[in-house]
């Protein structure tokens, strides 16, 4: 056997391996854990932009009270483009991402509602983008 048919071998095989029963099913949880996303644009209506300061004690007040049992925040730089308008420009702005791990329930997508609202209503937004996945938590 040539070395190259050995390694098309050992990455076809590994290819295999990943897409086996045993890997499918890890990333399949039904443990009813989500993983919600929160993207704070820190651009404000009126022309300004959240401080640091603002921004910390937003989070001191909104967010950590309704998920005291952890929660990630992460600087970013995003940029989005109104859909609904054909020839609407590419806002770019400062973000601030909050990835927080929780239950699935009803009193966890209030607690979320209400964050939202209040960031928007504070900072003067249009809205706040919030994505939602099933995850596995591994301790």
């Amino acid at each position: 056997m040539t070395r190259r048919f050995i390694h098309v071998f050992l990455v076809v095989l590994a290819l295999v391996g990943v897409a086996s029963p045993r890997h499918a099913a890890i990333a399949d949880p039904v443990s009813g854990v989500v993983q919600t996303t929160l993207y704070f644009g820190l651009d404000r209506g009126d022309g300004g932009t959240v401080s640091e300061r603002d921004w910390r004690r937003f989070l001191v007040e909104a967010v950590t009270p309704r998920f005291p049992d952890g929660l990630t925040v992460v600087d970013a730089y995003g940029q989005w483009r109104d859909a609904g308008l054909a020839d609407a420009a590419i806002v770019r702005e400062a973000t601030k991402v909050v990835i927080v791990v929780h239950d699935a329930t009803p009193d966890a997508v209030a607690a979320l509602a209400a964050i939202k609202a209040d960031y928007i209503k504070r900072f003067g937004q249009r809205s706040v983008f919030h994505t939602e996945a099933p995850v596995r938590v591994v301790e």
